[in-house]
């Protein structure tokens, strides 16, 4: 069945018309078509063959939509081999495979389920040639294809829209991957008004592609505006440049009362866009004005009527990035270099900039080893001087209170829960709720949907690089999160500068057997020493006057405590031994803990 007139179409769809015919299929094919994408519907038995024919011939991409009826069909899984056989030649066609329902790959693979009773019953009818043979390896070569699985998406409309911006990648390749998806996104948020000038804001972390995004709406667009103007790296330019020199080059005061689309990529003063734009409402009536930042509130201060965040690239996104830089000739085939590119991919966490880096450097690793030792050093050594400049800049413009939070979340904090990171922080004399909304805003931090802390590992990486910039001297650093470094300073049995210590969390160290000299941490509030199963004697704790709170839960080789009279939390459970307090009465505890199953104060 044709969806367009045409001899030649862009997309073939195969499926099983019982299963999705009114309901997927109906959806995909008019999203395809908005697209003024043109579709074959091929549909089993009620197509002709010299129909299905001249149609796999023509087709540029292949949407297989695997159902549970879908293998019933012989014209549907021959139909499948022809475009299998198509696809290894040079310049074939594309094939997506869509797994839809409870249909899973493996059930394909496998021929499973509904799959193996189809199969039950073309051996019966065919069991004289090798056509069964055949579409079973094609059912099996199909399912180790990138595709889509239904169960993955949170509804049918999400998946169409995925389909449909992944093929139109491959049929208008811009070398931006996962770009139609979100141009289909920034569509929804411009409405064209007859009577205003429209704002957009497009708002990102670095690197996550806030420009290639802008670029792409204004090639796009360009042609139905009187007038355009892109100035990429607008603060830089601004201030290389002058406002009057900047002005004078792109002919500002011309594209006055005209209809126009403007876009000012990387804005961080809303002053200098509006003064370099003479205003904003100065430009003819439907005109668009595009602007992106990596900090939220600058597009508010400039009034843009919708923000558009962008957001990482997906699973399937990454992974093609990745692997194209990674594996230029050709994808890995071995599980386990498959297994580490994977976690590679999971730890640049769908930002561009991330995937390109860790791409380009472990580019020609084709043993898994090889790749997860190099990885590792990466891991290690400081960032690329282009990405530190470039995260850097959002930190100079950070004040003291908000440079503290970021340097301590991404040493310590990153992944807690929100509520506690507020109340250490607050503990330290910080203004968290202030501070963490900015960093938040700069696009430095996120907040989770289970509230807890969250950042991204390259701003992370290039946080302790900050921090490892302060001081060459390891021992002098004000924050230290290394094992190695950490040992350092242990092994070092000089009494140390320990004043502003609030908090000492060394639980579960099961090696640990001594605490040595505290004396110094006059501040120190906390000792949480839990599941320290090797530890055989508390620190002295006589001249930590503002001492609160003691955790020796399972602490099961303690043979004396030492405990002062004010401390107000004591927890003892699993320690079965003599407390030593000498004739001390414990006026202030407000918290014993000494029996079996309580929680740790």
């Amino acid at each position: 069945m044709e969806a367009s007139s045409m001899n030649q179409h862009d997309v073939f769809i195969d499926f099983s018309a019982k299963d999705t015919r009114y309901s997927f299929v109906s959806h995909l094919s008019a999203a395809f078509l908005r697209r003024n994408i043109s579709i074959f519907l091929g549909l089993g038995e009620d197509c002709s063959q010299a129909a299905t024919q001249q149609a796999i011939e023509g087709a540029k991409v292949f949407v297989v939509i695997f159902s549970q009826n879908y293998a019933f069909s012989p014209l549907s899984l021959e139909t499948l081999t022809k475009f299998l056989d198509l696809q290894r030649r040079e310049n074939g066609p594309v094939v997506i495979p869509v797994f839809y329902g409870d249909v899973t790959p493996s059930v394909v693979e496998q021929q499973l389920e509904r799959f193996g009773v189809a199969f039950s019953e073309h051996r019966s009818l065919f069991s004289e040639d090798d056509r069964v043979e055949r579409w079973r390896n094609g059912l099996v070569e199909a399912a180790k294809l990138q595709g889509y699985e239904s169960n993955e998406q949170p509804n049918d409309s999400e998946l169409v829209d995925e389909i449909v911006a992944d093929v139109r990648e491959k049929l208008y390749p811009t070398g931006k991957i996962g770009i139609y998806l979100r141009l289909d996104e920034i569509e929804n948020l411009i409405c064209k008004q007859s009577n205003k000038v429209y704002r957009l804001g497009i708002w990102g972390m670095p690197g996550i592609g806030k420009t290639t995004i802008a670029q792409e709406v204004f090639n796009q667009m360009s042609h139905d505006f009187e007038a355009v103007c892109f100035l990429q790296d607008f603060h830089v330019k601004f201030h290389e440049k002058g406002l009057h020199i900047l002005r004078e080059e792109h002919s500002v005061e011309k594209l006055r009362g005209k209809t126009v689309l403007v876009v000012l990529d990387d804005v961080r003063n809303p002053m200098e866009a509006e003064s370099f734009l003479g205003g904003f409402d100065c430009f003819g009536i439907a005109s668009l004005i595009i602007i992106t930042s990596r900090d939220k509130q600058v597009l508010h201060q400039c009034q843009v009527e919708g923000v558009y965040e962008v957001p990482s690239l997906n699973k399937k996104e990454a992974q093609r990035l990745f692997n194209g830089l990674a594996f230029p000739k050709e994808k890995p085939s071995d599980s386990k270099l498959v297994e580490v590119s994977n976690k590679v991919v999971e730890y640049a966490n769908g930002n561009p900039t991330a995937l390109c880096f860790y791409g380009r450097e472990l580019e020609g690793r084709t043993k898994a080893e090889e790749m997860e030792v190099d990885f590792e050093k990466i891991k290690r050594r400081c960032p690329q001087r282009g990405i530190i400049d470039m995260f850097k800049s959002s930190y100079d413009v950070l004040s003291d209170n908000e440079r503290s939070i970021f340097l301590d979340v991404a040493c310590f904090f990153n992944g807690e829960e929100l509520d506690r990171i507020m109340q250490i922080f607050e503990g330290c004399g910080f203004y968290p709720h202030v501070g963490i909304e900015r960093l938040v805003e700069r696009s430095l931090l996120m907040i989770s949907k289970n509230r807890t802390v969250e950042m991204h590992n390259l701003i992370r990486d290039v946080a302790r690089e900050i921090v490892n910039e302060e001081n060459n001297q390891i021992l002098r650093r004000r924050r230290l999160w290394d094992p190695s470094c950490i040992r350092l300073l242990l092994e070092d049995t000089e009494p140390k500068s320990l004043a502003k210590l609030k908090i000492i969390n060394l639980s579960h160290s099961q090696q640990l057997v001594e605490v040595d000299e505290l004396s110094k941490a006059t501040s120190l509030e906390k000792i949480d020493l839990q599941g320290c199963t090797s530890l055989e004697r508390t620190p002295r704790v006589d001249q930590l006057k503002k001492l609160q709170l003691v955790n020796l839960s399972s602490c099961t080789r303690i043979k004396r405590a030492e405990i002062i009279e004010q401390i107000k939390g004591l927890d003892l459970e699993g320690v079965l031994r003599e407390t030593k307090s000498g004739s001390m009465v414990f006026s202030t505890l407000v918290n014993l803990e000494a029996e079996e199953n309580t929680e740790s104060v």
